[in-house]
């Protein structure tokens, strides 16, 4: 075979990989032991000077891969004689307002993150009805009661207890990733709860939705213990919808999330509020468990 037959070409060129600056190096191996529990939150590290001599390199760069860590809230650095750095536990609030951030930045609209709420927990709620967690069905009745209490005492703490509410259901799921998915979006659905309960703590027609939803969800409480995962994850899905179309109906167009402040739009007159329509076929309610007789 002649250059001619192979087009006389030259013989393309390896790109050479980048090859990663020592500080990352070092706070990759760093990182490796966090993760794998060799190095556990509130333990120390190494003086700076002796993880220099470990890792063979400069001061500065020592430096660097800590900041890299301190960065990513993995480590805290303190100053002074008995400073130095020390393993952080995980902070997930962190990475949750990276990420409100991220998304407020998208220009990410309620209704974008409502729709990712309606995808997340229905099936969370089927899991747990399957997993029947006498500890989590417990921690829910008792949210549900703080609730209740809280409705007519601080609506302000009503509000958080109606998100806290899904986050039981999501943690005690079975699924991490669900639990860790529906907790980057946590805040936001608080503060925006919290927004459109300010904005109507006056209003006594409100009191009688706060006291359906509290019925609402006493009724997914009820499905999950009766151990009907699809009924379950139907009635939760049905159950934010509603929610959903009601809690958007009380502003003026669609609105930009305030990962900082309060959603970015105004919301309507409390008095032109309307209630969205509920589903042409609604879900019966269930009649109580009757006992087994014993002979």
């Amino acid at each position: 075979m002649t250059n001619t037959d192979l087009g006389d070409r030259p013989a393309a060129k390896a790109v050479p990989r980048k090859r990663p600056k020592a500080a990352e190096t070092v706070a990759n191996e760093l990182r490796r032991q966090i993760v794998t529990g060799r190095l556990k939150p509130g333990d120390k590290l190494h003086p700076e000077n002796v993880l220099q001599a470990e890792f063979a390199i400069s001061r500065p760069t020592m430096r660097e891969a800590l900041r890299l860590l301190e960065s990513e809230a993995l480590i805290t650095i303190s100053r002074g004689k008995h400073g130095g750095a020390r393993v952080s536990a995980v902070d997930l609030g962190a990475a949750a307002s990276q990420v409100g951030v991220f998304l407020q930045i998208a220009g990410t609209t309620l209704q974008d993150v409502w729709l990712a709420r309606t995808i997340i927990e229905p099936p969370a709620a089927g899991l747990l009805a399957a997993l029947r967690n006498p500890a989590a069905f417990a921690e829910l009745g008792a949210n549900i009661e703080a609730a209740r209490e809280a409705s007519q005492t601080d609506l302000i703490r009503y509000a958080d207890l109606t998100a806290e509410f899904s986050m039981l259901i999501t943690r005690h799921c079975g699924n991490k990733t669900i639990h860790l998915l529906a907790s980057l979006i946590y805040d936001i659905i608080r503060r925006q709860h919290e927004h459109v309960t300010e904005r109507t703590l006056a209003k006594t027609s409100v009191d009688r939705l706060r006291q359906e939803n509290i019925r609402s969800r006493e009724m997914a409480l009820e499905l999950m213990r009766r151990g009907t995962p699809a009924a379950a994850e139907s009635f939760w899905r049905a159950h934010l919808e509603h929610m959903r179309d009601l809690v958007l109906a009380a502003y003026e167009t669609p609105m930009t999330i305030d990962v900082l402040n309060q959603p970015v739009s105004k919301l309507r007159p409390v008095g032109k509020v309307k209630r969205p329509a509920r589903p042409a076929r609604p879900i019966r309610p269930i009649r109580p468990i009757r006992p087994v007789a014993t002979k």
